[in-house]
């Protein structure tokens, strides 16, 4: 079967010596990396280059818990050029976290939905201005067909280059309820074709939180992507968004929140689960007070980190402390009667 093969293949990749939690300070922190790669403080700068997503245009609004601004940064100015959006974002980041060198993060919606010469030309903008380091693509699995990973392959052989694809669940029921429109066995074709590519960086999102998932769904997916050839993530807590579908289920009583102490204990266990050489690059984020309808905990990002991070302490542990490679011979039944292998054969 393609899930026994996989995770035969890569285990050998991801095995990890036994480390102390001061050796590693809890996790595999991205900033952290930033710093010792470029020697100075790099911040990511969202833009939008007018993306949509396949969901929207040919199916109906898009996934359940996203708003008609795709989960975008406060800070894009979208009606603006792209290089106004940048010099914008540059000067927001140099005054707030005193940043030298600059990502331009193609953030809302899907950015390889998009013409390829579209996709070409806002790279080479970017790419164009002062200061910039490198190019962090937000895009979905099933929407990188080859022509796309060969540009993206020329890019990454002259700049920094990420490409970050939204997985947010390993689990085929609730792909299906939040209407991500693809499956497992897409983005894990996805990831494996890219990683084929030379330069290339992989992450995937997450979210926790999202309606139905237990614990031990949540634990599961951090075993799925353990053994994938990934090199970053980003853990999402479920925002419940204004003009989202979850804004109905969630004002209808159909599912709760978590509270900020179930998140953390849940960051914790997923960060646990994951190799050490993946780069940690987002453990919680915050949404606009106008946008936000719950849990409202979040807007104070800097208390919900500090209070993973006690969580780390209280427990003596850190990333990989709990890695095993593979999933259970019922694990991987269970995935093929819910058919997401099946687009694999």
């Amino acid at each position: 079967m393609f899930f026994v093969f996989l995770f035969v293949v890569f285990e050998p990749e991801i095995l990890n010596r036994e480390v102390t939690v001061a050796e590693i300070k809890y996790y595999n922190s991205f900033s952290e990396h930033l710093k010792e790669r470029f020697g100075f403080k790099v911040y990511k700068i969202p833009v939008s280059i007018g993306a949509t997503c396949p969901t929207r245009t040919n199916v109906g609004k898009g996934c359940t818990y996203c708003d008609n601004k795709g989960s975008a940064s406060p800070i894009i100015q979208e009606n603006q050029p792209l290089s106004e959006q940048i010099k914008h974002g540059m000067d927001w980041a140099e005054r707030k976290y005193k940043a030298h060198g600059f990502i331009v993060y193609f953030q809302p919606f899907t950015n390889t939905f998009i013409p390829l010469n579209y996709l070409d030309e806002s790279i080479n903008t970017a790419l164009r201005m002062e200061r910039v380091v490198g190019i962090a693509i937000g895009t979905r699995p099933d929407c990188v067909p080859d022509e796309i990973l060969e540009l993206l392959e020329s890019y990454a052989n002259q700049t920094y280059l990420w490409v970050e694809y939204g997985l947010q669940s390993a689990h085929y029921r609730t792909l299906k309820a939040i209407k991500r429109g693809h499956t497992l066995a897409e983005f894990l074709n996805a990831v494996l074709r890219t990683k084929k590519r030379d330069g290339i960086l992989i992450s995937t999102h997450i979210i926790i939180g999202l309606p139905g998932e237990t614990r031990d769904d949540i634990i599961e997916t951090a075993r799925v992507i353990s053994v994938l050839p990934l090199d970053g993530i980003k853990i999402h807590l479920l925002h419940i968004l204004k003009g989202s579908e979850l804004e109905i289920d969630y004002r209808e009583g159909r599912f709760n929140v978590l509270t900020s102490e179930e998140y953390a204990s849940l960051v914790v266990d997923f960060i646990e689960r994951l190799p050490q050489n993946v780069l940690i690059q987002r453990i919680t984020g915050e949404a606009e007070k106008e946008r936000l309808v719950a849990p409202l905990w979040c807007l104070e990002k800097q208390k919900v980190i500090a209070r993973i991070n006690e969580e780390f302490e209280r427990r003596r542990t850190h990333q990989g402390k709990k890695l095993k490679c593979g999933l259970s011979l019922s694990e991987i039944e269970r995935r093929i009667s819910e058919g997401i292998t099946s687009k694999l054969g």
